[in-house]
């Protein structure tokens, strides 16, 4: 669960964040503030890093972006795990940009394409421009998504 904890004349809250980034993510917010921090479930600089062999996943990192969006106001500071501060329009184009390219993979996968295949076919080129690095994160990425879908089938 949850807890909040009193420092600085602030309450800070601690939400767990299960089964996102890792198993063990935690969004830190400080309503005094209007700050988040959110840690690597969320990137404002790369595609997104689901550790499966730590827990992570798809549903919960949509879950966790979930909770984020529904957190944030209009003027919320959210600090991600890497890349420079934004604000919930950011997040939301980002779980936007997930779920567009999960479902790319998804008809793939469901085509029955190769991993291989799968990466040749780009699903992430409609957004390669926007997301800074996106060359070093793009194939982790996908082959992520690849191995979650393939297994959910």
């Amino acid at each position: 669960g949850g807890m909040t904890f009193h420092m600085d004349g602030e309450d800070v809250k601690l939400v767990p964040i299960p089964r996102a980034h890792t198993d063990g993510d935690t969004l830190v917010y400080f309503p005094k503030a209007d700050v988040i921090m959110c840690g690597d479930f969320f990137r404002s600089v790369q595609y997104p890093n689901i550790d499966r062999a730590n827990g992570g996943s798809l549903n919960g990192m949509l879950a966790g972006l979930g909770v984020l969006v529904g957190m944030a106001g209009p003027n919320t500071k959210i600090v991600p795990g890497h890349g420079p501060v934004v604000s919930r329009a950011e997040v939301m184009a980002h779980r936007d940009m997930i779920l567009a390219i999960r479902e790319k993979v998804s008809q793939l996968v469901a085509q029955g394409k190769t991993q291989e295949e799968v990466l040749a076919a780009h699903p992430t080129a409609d957004y390669d421009a926007r997301v800074p690095n996106s060359k070093e994160t793009s194939e982790r990425f996908v082959t992520q998504l690849y191995a979650e879908l393939k297994t959910a089938q």
